[in-house]
């Protein structure tokens, strides 16, 4: 919540919205999205659940009709001698044994037509396929159809894989079709095996027994039958053919790799046979997809219309109020013209209104204001500038007329042509504001002259780096604290007497400091200076010996650049004065006074 603290009122306003209309908006809209989209789901793999068991139970009931058939024939005594006693040769015994197995064999052929073929196998080796086939290769048939009870002690029966009956002899031309065996196990009453029936029933009839529903099949699903053993017993699929039943590998029912990532598998094993579904995932739930894609693509609609709802209401909300910010900036930087276009007449309208009221009123007491400070301004300038001491022009004067009389050379020149220099630089009024180095310069020749007056007694050192010579500065600043260095820091000292001058940035202001190794100043003299700095303008002007020089300056700069600017005086180390002089760095302030003076 911090960064909303920072953020501006759109930010805000946005935020809100987000929160309160468009985040609820998108969880509700999601969270009905996704259970919908699980409801279908669910439905669907429910609906595939129960299907698989109504399979199961379909091809269980088509088994359980065939065990059944087989099994009342078993109750056959008779059958069961035909099966047990050895064989006889003896043709009228062979020719009703024959009758009676073809009346058996026509009677349930006539109840299941799906029924290729019927095989009774006895434990005394007969092998009976009926009146117009026979098995031709007996070690395959026994392979197939268990027939010969392998590991089958106690079994009932056995359903076999997929596969081409070329077992069998006679018309094998017709059974290029896939057929799976059913071999009834039989027992007598202890237990003991007497014989077995095969049936040879078609994989299409066990697939249409078990009614699968077309739908399913046009989603494209896969419906497996296999037996216990996992072999395939029917299939759905294009690759169940006949060229394919000889294929070991396919027979043995396994998913491959692709199969088991973007597939689903039903399988239901209850019964003899077990039935499988195996369906795309992305078939099966393409409706729950394209429900989902479109329930996605609404919201990213609705979501997309609401943001942009937000953001218009927003942006009329809060254009007056951006005028009204941007008017105060205004305002604050000086421009009292500034006037607010009125476009409501709600509380927005009315606080614009009353703005232009209050800027109106605020630039008409500015104007007067305005020209009030500057003719008191002006007052203050001239009579601080007159208050310029003129005994230094009259010691001038002194020295060159004594040199005049003492030497008569070209050190007078010198003297009268640096004098030249210091009035022109001090009498020329055509500007308040001059250049560093151009103050720097009226320091130089004033100590030049003082030298020439006190035989080089005074060592100047000027520190002020070349990037701040071009910076702005009141005149005649940084003369007159040399000469109070001078007139109070020197009185007493003999010899060694330096003056230095430095300037440093901070920040955007210019701090000069104008430094001595005199005598020093006494903390009660410091004191009362700090408080004629601080209370100028209360204590008047003109008071005391150095007013000139301290007080004359510091209300200067103030009247010039504000109260945040001014003098600091403090002591030198190891002995001495330091004044400190703070003004705003600005290179850019000669010019805009010189316009102002020339309008």
């Amino acid at each position: 919540m911090w960064i909303l603290k920072k953020a501006n009122l759109a930010t805000k306003l946005f935020f809100s919205y987000l929160l309160l209309v468009i985040f609820p908006f998108f969880i509700s809209t999601l969270v009905l999205s996704s259970t919908s989209s699980d409801n279908i789901e669910t439905n669907t793999l429910s609906y595939i659940d129960l299907f698989v068991e109504q399979l199961s139970a379909n091809m269980d009931n088509y088994i359980d009709s065939m065990d059944r058939m087989t099994k009342v024939v078993a109750l056959d005594s008779e059958l069961c001698e035909i099966l047990t006693r050895p064989v006889n040769d003896d043709k009228a015994t062979i020719y009703h044994q024959t009758q009676y197995l073809e009346t058996q064999i026509l009677q349930m052929m006539t109840q299941y037509p799906g029924i290729r073929n019927i095989t009774f196998v006895g434990t005394n080796g007969m092998i009976y396929s009926g009146p117009s086939n026979q098995i031709a290769d007996e070690d395959y048939f026994f392979e197939i159809t268990q027939a010969d009870f392998p590991n089958r002690v106690g079994s009932d029966f056995y359903l076999s894989a997929a596969h081409v009956p070329s077992y069998l002899l006679v018309n094998f031309q017709h059974y290029k079709e896939a057929v799976f065996t059913l071999t009834r196990f039989l027992y007598n009453n202890e237990r003991n095996r007497i014989g077995c029936i095969v049936l040879t029933i078609t994989c299409q009839d066990l697939l249409n027994a078990i009614n699968i529903n077309p739908s399913l099949l046009e989603s494209g699903a896969r419906i497996v039958v296999t037996n216990k053993e996992n072999r395939i017993v029917a299939d759905t699929s294009d690759r169940f053919t006949t060229e394919n039943l000889a294929d070991d590998a396919y027979l043995q029912f396994a998913l491959t790799d692709e199969e088991a990532r973007e597939d689903l598998l039903f399988s239901d094993d209850s019964g003899a046979l077990n039935s499988t579904v195996i369906i795309s995932k992305a078939r099966l739930f393409k409706s729950t997809m394209d429900f989902n894609h479109t329930a996605i693509g609404l919201i990213a609609l609705l979501m997309g219309i609401i943001i942009l709802l937000s953001l218009y209401f927003s942006h009329k909300l809060l254009q007056p109020l951006k005028h009204l910010r941007n008017a105060t900036n205004e305002l604050a930087a000086g421009n009292y013209s500034i006037r607010i276009p009125v476009t409501s007449k709600d509380e927005i309208g009315d606080l614009c209104t009353r703005f232009n009221f209050m800027t109106e009123q605020t630039q008409n007491l500015m104007n007067r204001v305005y020209h009030y400070q500057l003719a008191t301004k002006q007052a203050k300038l001239e009579a601080l500038q007159n208050q310029i001491n003129p005994h230094f022009l009259h010691n001038t004067l002194e020295i060159i007329r004594m040199k005049a009389l003492i030497n008569r050379d070209k050190e007078v020149a010198v003297m009268v042509q640096t004098l030249a220099r210091l009035f022109r630089i001090t009498l020329d009024l055509s500007s308040n504001i001059v250049h560093v180095k151009d103050e720097l310069e009226h320091v130089e020749t004033y100590l030049a002259i003082q030298n020439m007056r006190f035989d080089n007694r005074y060592r100047f050192t000027n520190l002020v780096p070349e990037e701040f010579l071009d910076c702005s500065i009141l005149k005649l600043t940084l003369q007159p604290l040399v000469e109070n260095a001078i007139k109070h820091g020197f009185s007493r000292t003999f010899g060694d007497e330096e003056i230095q001058v430095r300037a440093q940035a901070d920040k955007d202001d210019l701090v000069i400091q104008v430094a001595d190794n005199g005598v020093g100043i006494t903390p009660d003299n410091l004191e009362r200076i700090h408080r004629k700095l601080e209370h100028a303008d209360e204590a008047g002007r003109g008071n005391g010996h150095n007013s000139i020089g301290i007080v004359n300056i510091s209300d200067r700069i103030r009247l010039e650049y504000g109260d945040g600017y001014g003098l600091k005086i403090y002591p030198n180390q190891p002995r001495g004065t330091v004044v400190e002089l703070r003004i705003p760095r600005n290179g850019n302030m000669i010019e805009n006074n010189d316009m102002a003076e020339r309008k």
